[in-house]
């Protein structure tokens, strides 16, 4: 079973070196927004407070931590312009279908409630053996696939240099907690005496991007045709990523999550953190 049964919902479409595309698809002719705005919101306590945390709250104490998490995420009505929905989006999918468990809360990084965290959007690992993998990721909620994937490739030249690098490991080992039974080989990849080089071979950049598309304008059912055009978009998306991505030896991945209205799926989500701060 995956985490937060995610798979009821999305489905992993493509799986290719490079690229995974999630399908939602269609129930009675009418897309699932219901049902992703639900899935989304299971990850809130677990994003807010991080994986850790979840194996100590007491059952008295479980409402109350369930609205602190949603209050956690932001406060205000100015939502539609905000990150924090993919970045849950991020954090589900990684979660989800890539065998991570989160190494630290970006809401650890916040200042306030409502002032966004700076840093990668998510920040987790997977162990599979021997073999370790840190990923930090990044995240884009966009009118146009297009769009987002440019600025998901403009992320990609900033944050991928040595300078903003080293900031962003020496505050995430300090934010590693100590339940975490590998801390020690977390924090001695992340230090500063590290070489890049050899921090880059267990670094994996996930690149999530949820945007309108045309998609959902000639299709309302999950035909062969909506998959065929399914594939040709997400594939089109993958070229534009490929041929920006311009830095070598470290391993991205482009994740697309394809919606009919990214506004409308933030409608949803504000909606459900809302009612979760007033429990």
């Amino acid at each position: 079973m995956r985490p937060f049964n995610v798979d009821r919902v999305i489905e992993e479409r493509i799986n290719q070196i490079g690229l995974r595309a999630y399908h939602v698809g269609f129930d009675q002719q009418v897309f699932r927004f219901q049902p992703l705005a639900d899935v989304i919101r299971k990850v809130i306590p677990e994003f807010a407070f991080g994986h850790h945390e979840g194996y100590s709250v007491p059952l008295e104490e479980l409402v109350d931590r369930i609205k602190e998490a949603a209050q956690t995420v932001y406060d205000t009505d100015k939502y539609q312009k905000r990150g924090e929905f993919g970045e849950l989006i991020l954090h589900l999918l990684l979660r989800g279908f890539h065998g991570t468990v989160p190494l630290v809360s970006t809401m650890y990084f916040k200042d306030s409630i409502n002032v966004p965290a700076h840093g990668f959007d998510g920040v987790q690992v997977s162990v599979t053996g021997e073999d370790k993998k840190l990923w930090l990721g990044e995240s884009k909620l966009y009118k146009s696939g297009k769009e987002g994937v440019k600025e998901l490739l403009a992320d990609m030249k900033n944050h991928i240099n040595n300078d903003y690098l080293r900031k962003q490991f020496m505050l995430i080992s300090r934010k590693i907690p100590a339940s975490n039974t590998e801390i020690l080989y977390w924090r001695d990849l992340l230090d500063q005496h590290t070489k890049l080089e050899d921090i880059f071979k267990s670094l994996v950049i996930p690149m999530v991007c949820t945007y309108n598309s045309e998609l959902f304008v000639n299709h309302t059912d999950n035909t062969s045709e909506y998959f065929e055009d399914f594939e040709s978009e997400c594939q089109h998306l993958f070229t534009q990523f490929q041929n920006g991505c311009t830095i070598a030896n470290v391993e991205f991945i482009l994740l697309l999550l394809p919606v009919p209205c990214k506004d409308s799926l933030n409608t949803e989500l504000n909606k459900r953190l809302k009612h979760m701060q007033s429990i």
